[in-house]
């Protein structure tokens, strides 16, 4: 084999390795987009979840409100 010849077989090498690892890289990175695509959507539905249930508590807490100041009402007009 005369040098020319080798040198291209190195460089073939050198690029087949480069290519392998940027494959690897690329499938790594598509997982994490994957998996943080995942944590996004959950992420989505827990706050729908709390947003709703802040609602609720809300609401809950409005109807208390408005039965204690019903009671005291009710206080205030027995004591007149």
């Amino acid at each position: 084999m005369e040098i020319e010849e080798i040198i291209i077989a190195v460089i073939g090498a050198m690029v087949s390795i480069v290519a392998f690892y940027l494959k690897r890289e690329s499938n790594k990175i598509e997982r994490l987009g994957n998996d943080l695509r995942e944590i996004q959507i959950d992420l989505a539905k827990n706050n729908a979840r709390d947003s709703e249930r802040w609602t609720q508590a809300k609401k809950l807490l409005e109807d208390r409100r408005l039965d204690a100041v019903t009671i005291y009402e009710k206080l205030n007009k027995l004591k007149k």
